[in-house]
């Protein structure tokens, strides 16, 4: 079935919690599996499928504005339509809802300030995965994210097209997503990806739409609304 309006495009974004994964030896192949599975290309550039299988993060520099229609291809081959749900100018990144999103575990966040020294893994764009170890080297501002206090410089070796690409923890964990600057080092921090997933999640909008197609959201209630948030209404895809 494809959606013609918001409503039947939000109802199914499936929103569910995902399970507490178990720490994972260093460079396991189960991060590396898991971090492969829920990554996705996005007109030249990356995202991750986040918290919830019909969730996708991503740079904000590879969107154009709030209600844009795009293809997000996913690691399987599957394509699916989605929509810029939000955005966050500050932090560079962006959020994405997915039309009937297929059945792959997205990856949960990192919900706090990481520690300098911390080794992550990333495998960039996953049209051309490169997968490979690094670290938080340390945190503060770039001159290209001048408003954001807590940039990540990491010692991956990104290449032109990883915008948007995840990096985690041990335990598959989003810690940021690639903005790039110098030699494509420099990522955004999970916490206000948390923040962007929460204000659309809560939203007075999005829940009315998920009942309204008799969907009942099991984080109903569990998030609070960040004061002032709102989601803009999205138009539905154009069709001829």
């Amino acid at each position: 079935m494809r959606c013609k309006t918001v409503a039947c495009a939000l109802a199914l974004v499936v929103l569910a919690t995902t399970p507490a994964r178990s720490e994972q030896p260093a460079g396991s192949a189960a991060v590396r599996n898991a971090l492969h599975a829920a990554s996705v290309s996005i007109d030249g550039c990356a995202g991750v499928l986040a918290e919830s299988p019909g969730v996708v993060v991503t740079a904000r520099h590879c969107v154009k504005s709030e209600g844009q229609e795009l293809r997000v291809r996913f690691t399987t081959g599957s394509t699916r339509s989605a929509w810029v749900a939000a955005i966050d100018e500050v932090a560079d990144q962006a959020l994405l809802l997915v039309e009937d999103p297929p059945a792959i575990a997205p990856l949960p966040l990192v919900r706090r300030r990481p520690i300098v020294g911390t080794v992550l893994y990333f495998e960039g764009n996953p049209t051309r995965a490169r997968f490979q170890s690094a670290r938080l080297d340390r945190i503060g501002r770039c001159p290209s994210l001048p408003d954001l206090p807590n940039a990540l410089f990491t010692s991956i070796h990104g290449v032109p097209g990883d915008s948007g690409a995840p990096l985690v923890d041990g335990a598959a964990r989003i810690v940021g997503l690639v903005h790039g600057g110098a030699q494509c080092r420099i990522a955004t921090p999970a916490d206000t990806l948390g923040r962007l997933i929460d204000r659309v999640l809560a939203d007075d909008g999005v829940q009315m739409a998920l009942r309204s197609e008799g969907i009942i959201s099991p984080l109903a209630g569990s998030r609070p609304p960040l004061l002032g948030s709102t989601v803009p209404f999205l138009p539905g895809p154009r069709r001829a």
